[in-house]
């Protein structure tokens, strides 16, 4: 009921919106941390770039519904910089076609691009070899990740 819920306010509030309008939604609370996602139109006649802020027990209520949980594990580091340096090597990472997920994480004051969702240390060691194809410095790091609990 409660995602039905979410659904309906997002899609009535961004139906409303034009697309040159930047749009936030969540709450104001300066206590509450919240996840962003940027869309920008793929097609350059419509210009215009709508942001949507979401409340973090709204991620959460969404993971869970898909069936995702957070475990310790590890992770590839691959690539640390700027914020807009480790979009562009994302981008070239996510086009070798590599099946590992690629996550951008804050490392204060820089960014670090992390990939893969390992559980144990045994399943990163079997991948690192394929990873160090592509990565030769590439470095095995601890992180919370996200396995899928329904099958």
């Amino acid at each position: 009921m409660k995602i039905l819920f979410v659904a309906f306010i997002l899609i009535s509030c961004t139906a409303l919106l034009p697309s040159s309008v930047s749009a936030t939604f969540g709450s104001n609370t300066p206590h509450t941390s919240a996840v962003c996602d940027t869309i920008t139109p793929a097609s350059s006649a419509g210009a215009g770039n709508v942001q949507i802020v979401v409340d973090s027990s709204i991620t959460k209520l969404e993971k869970s519904m898909r069936g995702f949980r957070d475990i310790k594990g590890f992770r590839v580091q691959i690539y640390l910089g700027t914020a807009e340096a480790v979009k562009n090597e994302r981008n070239k990472y996510l086009a070798l076609g590599l099946p590992y997920s690629a996550y951008m994480k804050q490392v204060v004051p820089e960014y670090s691009l992390v990939i893969g969702d390992f559980a144990t240390r045994m399943e990163l060691e079997k991948h690192l070899q394929t990873i160090h194809q592509h990565y030769p410095k590439a470095f095995a790091v601890n992180d919370m990740i996200e396995i899928n609990v329904k099958k």
